[in-house]
């Protein structure tokens, strides 16, 4: 049959990598045999028992070279490689076919075992200064999917009506209609996962719609993973994002402040994120509020409000301390939106809007030097903020709705998730 081949728009190596018409390791049909059943799931599958005395064999190996201090094995590695698995034994068979597919046998056997805490294996908890063990939660988060992460302590007034603390309790209990946390959990790690920016500015589509849920799955993804990294540890940690809204805690912890749009912007990432939250008894150093002059630019800027199709968000020159409705609460100075509006929009049209966080001129990430400067700007002097969206509208970067610019989505060059942050420098 005939085969078209590929024409790239970019090359995806460097020059000095060629292209061929046959691969490069000699072949010959005439000695060809067909593959076996490899080795993993042939011990599964066939020898169960032997791959279990294997495992359990191997849990002593580990241990001991943990106890030995060999080089990469420690309570921290064992943690990490245990919580960069979360997913993998699920990606592994036929689609879920019972006779094909090896993956209950393979997650009884294979991974399991690191489901447990050191202690399971007569080792200690990992211990650490809480420096030490902020630095090693922020490297591992990064590696785990997460861009930033922000540390603080529990807030009792931010959690939701119905949830308590107590010294009394060990682990989350339920009393009628209250929860209680125990107070040993007292440590918040904010999770940050990014919606890609060119998805979301072609909000009020489903390609729009695609890049907003890309920012919950990827805080979602990033938070399981850390909790198992953590608990690995040897310590408690525990999904947070049931107990109450997550963007107190996130602006305590220094990944942002609230803005007009009443949630949290990033000075790197803009809008274009979504939180999670782990609450975790790790001794933990906390990260301080941070202030890049959001609460002025949010008076001359607008544009998210603007932008809003149901008119949701608030246009009002200064924040105010009255909710805008019951679902809101008090005691906070803020732009309250009319969440009731936002949320029947987006019902109405089976969609997740995002376009306040899109066309948010500090989420952006085509990293240029003027992008650069206008933000340095926007920090230093925020009161040139309705100049610096005017140049924003200027120069076209709004919401993407042409049928054409829509469209040109498929033929972008992307980095990874649509975002190029270069953070830090």
């Amino acid at each position: 049959m005939d085969i078209e081949y590929r024409q790239r728009k970019k090359r995806r190596y460097p020059w000095w990598v060629k292209t061929v018409d046959q691969i490069t390791t000699e072949t010959d049909k005439a000695r060809l045999s067909k593959p076996q059943m490899n080795f993993l799931m042939h011990r599964v599958l066939v020898e169960g028992e032997k791959a279990k005395a294997a495992i359990e064999t191997s849990k002593d190996v580990v241990a001991g070279k943990i106890r030995d201090k060999v080089p990469g094995y420690s309570v921290r590695d064992l943690a990490l490689h245990y919580a960069a698995n979360t997913y993998q034994s699920g990606t592994i068979g036929s689609l879920g076919d019972p006779l094909f597919n090896p993956l209950p046998g393979l997650q009884e056997i294979q991974n399991t075992w690191k489901l447990h805490p050191p202690q399971s294996l007569g080792l200690p908890a990992w211990e650490a200064s809480p420096q030490e063990a902020a630095e090693t939660v922020e490297k591992a988060a990064v590696q785990l999917g997460s861009p930033m992460i922000g540390i603080t302590t529990i807030n009792p007034d931010w959690l939701s009506a119905g949830v308590e603390i107590s010294p009394d309790v060990d682990e989350v209990t339920v009393d009628g209609r209250t929860r209680i946390l125990p107070e040993r959990l007292k440590y918040v790690i904010s999770v940050i996962g990014v919606c890609p920016p060119d998805l979301t500015l072609r909000s009020q589509t489903e390609l729009g719609a695609a890049g907003d849920r890309a920012g919950y799955e990827a805080f979602g993804m990033a938070t399981t993973r850390l909790l198992r990294f953590i608990k690995g540890l040897g310590y408690t940690a525990i999904d947070g994002i049931s107990f109450g809204p997550q963007i107190p805690h996130a602006i305590a912890s220094g990944l942002g402040e609230l803005g007009r749009m009443n949630r949290m912007i990033n000075p790197i990432f803009g809008g274009n994120v979504r939180l999670g939250c782990i609450f975790t008894d790790l001794p933990l150093a906390i990260d301080k509020p941070i202030d890049f002059g959001l609460q002025r630019f949010c008076v001359g800027c607008k544009k998210c409000a603007t932008s809003c199709p149901p008119q949701a968000l608030s246009l009002e020159d200064h924040p105010v301390w009255e909710p805008f409705n019951q679902w809101q609460a008090s005691g906070k100075k803020a732009y309250f939106e009319d969440n009731q509006s936002c949320g029947d929009f987006q019902l109405g049209k089976d969609l997740y809007c995002s376009t306040c966080l899109s066309v948010c001129p500090w989420s952006k990430q085509d990293k240029t030097a003027l992008h650069e400067l206008a933000h340095i700007m926007g920090a230093k002097l925020p009161f040139l903020s309705s100049l610096l969206t005017k140049m924003d509208d200027l120069f076209g970067y709004g919401r993407i709705s042409e049928k054409q610019k829509l469209e040109e989505w498929w033929d972008l060059e992307n980095p990874v998730r649509g975002v190029d942050s270069n953070q830090g420098k």
